[in-house]
């Protein structure tokens, strides 16, 4: 069993089908055939099955299919942390970023990037905490942002920030429910509210904190995406909590308003990565960059939370 082995039967079992992975591959379909039958005569079992028109994984297929992905990631990291440490920074870092997070954070992150380090290219996976946490376990990402991560012996995480919850509501010249204005704990079994299903983070990290304190969420609308959250708050149809970074744009801009929440609630963002990766050099710079960011955020006020970093001076 070698990588080009690997390779192509991982190509087969992403596609479904020979024909299609021959000519990604570029290879012959009679070839490509021969050598995941050669795969699975090495092993001993059967990898593939048909299943009506394309290709099923079996019990082994998929296990194999695990453990291979993994091995191609490593490889390529083991190339660019290679080249890195030959040359000036470079090399690609997967990121997980929470919508939350990543909406207001990436765009400043990519720029630095670009700015210091034009050898880093970042790839970036939008997704919430709880997705984003099984993928970075999964070894299929560098660097995960995570709100809430619960601890786990192969993840080195780190505080970024801890931030405050705000009520948020329409702006001021909306038909429907009125702008928001400071909430108490007892408000939200009265306030229509438009939140994620469970178990988002967000969602368990409320419900938690409103039980303690002997009230409930008066769940309006269940909505699993941020950017339909806010359109439908925009519109007078209801409350969200969100963090004050995650709308100030739209606050700014008058179309939103933010109120803070009392008593305080707080939700906190970390940084994470898994013990198995290296820290290569061009992740590490990744990593200073979100951190001063973050902290640079939380300075001009439009993260209204507590950052434990202090900026440091940046040099290429």
């Amino acid at each position: 069993m070698d990588l080009r082995e690997l390779r192509y039967f991982v190509y087969v079992a992403e596609l479904k089908s020979f024909s299609k992975a021959s000519v990604h591959l570029r290879i012959a379909q009679p070839a490509l055939s021969r050598q995941v039958r050669k795969l699975e005569e090495e092993l001993g079992v059967q990898l593939l099955v048909r299943a009506g028109r394309g290709l099923q994984l079996t019990e082994a297929g998929a296990l194999l299919h695990s453990r291979a992905q993994s091995l191609m990631r490593q490889t390529v990291q083991i190339a660019d942390d290679v080249r890195a440490h030959a040359s000036a920074v470079s090399g690609t870092i997967t990121v997980g970023v929470p919508p939350a997070a990543g909406e207001v954070l990436v765009p400043l992150v990519v720029r630095r990037c670009e700015e210091l380090y034009p050898g880093i290219r970042l790839n970036v996976l939008e997704g919430f905490s709880g997705y984003l946490y099984e993928k970075l376990l999964n070894q299929e990402l560098n660097l995960c942002l995570l709100h809430n991560p619960v601890a786990h012996r192969n993840l080195d995480i780190h505080r970024l920030l801890v931030d405050h919850m705000h009520l948020v509501g329409p702006g001021p010249n909306v038909q429907g429910v009125p702008p928001a204005t400071p909430a108490l704990a007892a408000d939200f079994d009265r306030l229509p509210l438009i939140l994620p299903s469970r178990p988002h983070s967000l969602r368990l990290l409320l419900e938690n904190n409103i039980a303690e304190r002997g009230s409930r969420l008066n769940i309006k609308q269940q909505v699993d995406g941020l950017l339909i959250i806010k359109a439908l708050v925009r519109e007078g149809l209801g409350y969200t909590i969100l963090t004050y970074g995650s709308v100030y744009r739209e606050v700014e801009a008058g179309t939103m308003t933010a109120a803070p929440l009392t008593p305080e609630i707080t939700w906190t963002l970390c940084m994470a990565h898994h013990h198995e990766q290296r820290l290569s050099r061009p992740v590490q710079v990744v990593m200073e960059i979100i951190r001063n960011e973050v902290h640079t955020l939380v300075s001009q006020n439009k993260w209204r939370g507590a950052s434990p970093y202090l900026p440091k001076r940046q040099t290429a």
